[in-house]
């Protein structure tokens, strides 16, 4: 009899077609389908579904004297715009694999907003970006229903920070950056400091249903390249000035909470440390914008 059903069940999740009417669920080409029958339960497992490897569908059925009980969850549909790679072995816990590990990346585009600024200067918030990527990220979920996970990666950074007035950064004999104004003769476009990091991280991130997570953790960047670059106008010609070697700070901490909902990711980041060595200008890091 167990046969029997087992068999209906695989037909009805393999072949039947696509589209789902009151109570009826339809799953077309399964990867696999696990039941389990005891004296009193029957569960069905299904993972994986056509276009989404990931998909899995659960229902328990509880036999109460001469009633049932049941119990369904669905995983949600989802995109990945950077795709993921599963690593060591997998766990089972009554018929349902999962990844404990899996192998990431990420993307992010922002912008740069910075705080505790000198006063003398006044930066371009959406002309100033930031662009980092997570080259590789190694995500360990603490629990089979991958809802805590705990990530650590290493990557790369550029941030940007501009300002379009009448201002330009220009470097001192000693390495450090101050701010002076144009010369009355110059049109300005814009001058702007850009710093490169090496970055490496540490997040906890929690899992919620219907398209909410969160996160949070430090970002330490190693930053081993910032330089100026200004450009301006000069009797009707274009004229671009860069400067090297600005004495930025070597390590900066950046506190980073990221955030998904309704299948949006975004983030914040937040550093306590100034841009610049002591001797310079002031001013710490604020971004934020998308987290792919």
């Amino acid at each position: 009899m167990k046969r029997i059903v087992l068999a209906f069940i695989i037909f009805q999740l393999s072949f039947s077609p696509a589209g789902a009417q009151n109570d009826t669920l339809v799953i077309n080409n399964p990867r696999k389908v696990t039941v389990i029958s005891g004296d009193s339960l029957q569960r069905v497992i299904v993972n994986g579904k056509q276009g989404d490897d990931d998909f899995v569908y659960q229902n328990t059925i509880r036999l109460v004297d001469a009633n049932y009980e049941s119990k369904t969850s669905i995983s949600r549909d989802h995109w990945e715009l950077i795709p993921s790679v599963k690593i060591g072995k997998k766990k089972t816990d009554e018929g349902y694999e999962f990844d404990r590990n899996i192998l990431t990346a990420h993307l992010g585009l922002g912008f740069t907003c910075p705080t505790q600024v000198d006063d003398r200067i006044s930066f371009s918030t959406f002309k100033s970006w930031e662009i980092f990527a997570t080259l590789a990220q190694w995500d360990h979920y603490l629990d089979r229903n991958e809802r805590n996970c705990i990530s650590m990666g290493f990557g790369i950074d550029w941030k940007n920070y501009r300002m379009t007035d009448d201002l330009l950064f220009t470097k001192r004999p000693d390495g450090n950056v101050t701010v002076e104004k144009f010369p009355l003769q110059y049109e300005p476009k814009f001058s702007r400091i850009k710093v490169f990091s090496l970055t490496a991280t540490l997040r906890y991130q929690l899992n919620f249903a219907d398209g909410f997570s969160i996160g949070i953790g430090p970002v330490v960047n190693f930053n081993t390249y910032a330089s100026i670059k200004t450009r301006y106008k000069f009797l009707g010609d274009k004229v671009k000035h860069m400067e090297k070697h600005i004495n930025q700070r070597p390590i900066t901490i950046d506190w980073m909470l990221n955030a998904t909902v309704g299948d949006v990711p975004v983030y914040v980041k937040y550093s306590n440390d100034n841009v610049l060595k002591d001797g310079g200008i002031k001013f710490r890091s604020l971004s934020f914008g998308l987290y792919l």
